[in-house]
């Protein structure tokens, strides 16, 4: 049975591409009486204005509510877009929770997609296909673990999975239970370290507070750089001063590479300049290109909301414009440098994230 296709709402890519198009799709989609979900349609009818003729532009984006608060606790069914009734298997797919109550959103094929996204930033690199990928990630409801299972797939590569279960090491860490949750820890380091030793794994997906538990462990760093050509990182913030120790001292061999995102804002891939290209910021950032046919992401400035110039840091405002889910200005709990649009990528990049806490209620990363 093949999979159905769902083709993104922005009419092209590449240098073709407008995000005023992505706009005026997205409103035509999502308020579209045959197409939009009951949750958005119903939204509408308390708008002093019709999204389908007043939001043409990504300013006007501004004119629509966040609803990132409203979806921890919206019935899962009311989220389904009618035009994509019948159109396959359903995913729900839910945050780490990292805020609180976890966020939920409905994916179709979208996850293949944000894959496809992430493995075109593999090649460029020239990352081989095939070989061995030992994937340290969070599956069950978590977006990253199907979205790493089908990389893995695209990328003909034999899966290795460790499960990763992110809100518990939250709650221990939240209710005071350190060492319980570094006995958790300790529980996933020995699974790898199972898998280390009796496989050959040439790709290991890894997120920073895990790998920075393996690269104090000598064994663990041995067994690493022997095989390991590449380990892709994402999940939780990596300091520039981690990324060089890690790159020039720990792994000196070995690819190492970040994405930026979540489950709501998609999977943004560390965009690294080839031989005899110049740096995007300079040789300690790390850079990452939003999916900008389905994802768009600002950076304001905390206290006005502006949008910051290039080269400036702020907070990172994101805009979810695909068939599946529509969440515009949603303000993430990140701070990144703005970064001009890259060659073949039409829209904004982020540099250096962080987390954004001034203000904010408890933040917890614990190892996702």
């Amino acid at each position: 049975m093949s999979t159905p296709t769902i083709t993104p709402l922005a009419p092209s890519g590449g240098s073709g591409f407008r995000a005023d198009d992505l706009v005026g799709a997205a409103m035509d989609w999502h308020f579209g009486p045959e197409t939009g979900s009951r949750f958005w349609l119903e939204k509408a009818r308390g708008f002093a204005f019709d999204p389908r003729k007043d939001i043409t532009t990504l300013a006007d984006l501004a004119l629509l509510p966040d609803v990132t608060d409203d979806i921890r606790r919206v019935p899962v069914a009311d989220l389904v877009p009618r035009g994509l009734a019948g159109s396959g298997p359903m995913r729900v797919f839910e945050t780490g929770g990292t805020t609180g109550r976890p966020r939920r959103i409905v994916d179709f094929t979208e996850f293949r997609r944000q894959a496809g996204w992430w493995s075109s930033f593999l090649d460029r690199e020239q990352v081989p296909h095939g070989g061995t990928w030992l994937l340290i990630a969070p599956t069950g409801p978590h977006a990253v673990g199907h979205v790493l299972r089908e990389l893995s797939a695209q990328r003909s590569a034999v899966p290795l999975h460790i499960d990763l279960d992110p809100r518990w090491v939250k709650e221990l860490m939240r209710a005071g239970r350190g060492a319980e949750a570094q006995a958790y820890i300790e529980h996933l380091v020995g699974q790898t370290m199972d898998l280390l030793t009796t496989q050959s794994v040439d790709v290991m997906f890894c997120t920073p507070p895990l790998l920075d538990v393996l690269a104090q462990s000598p064994r663990a760093v041995e067994l690493i750089n022997r095989t390991v050509h590449t380990i892709l990182w994402s999940g939780a913030s990596m300091d520039r001063d981690t990324r060089d120790i890690l790159r020039h001292e720990v792994f000196p061999g070995i690819k190492l590479r970040g994405a930026y995102g979540n489950t709501i804002t998609g999977v943004s891939p560390e965009y690294v300049p080839l031989d005899g290209e110049k740096p995007v910021l300079d040789d300690s950032s790390a850079v990452f290109v939003p999916c900008y046919t389905g994802f768009l992401m600002e950076i304001v400035d905390p206290a006005t909301g502006e949008r910051v110039p290039y080269g400036s840091r702020g907070r990172v405002l994101a805009h979810t414009l695909t068939r599946e889910t529509l969440l515009p200005n949603n303000l993430e709990r990140d701070v990144a440098t703005r970064v001009a649009p890259l060659p073949g990528h039409p829209a904004d990049a982020v540099a250096d994230v962080a987390p954004y806490t001034e203000g904010e209620s408890e933040i917890i990363e614990g190892v996702y």
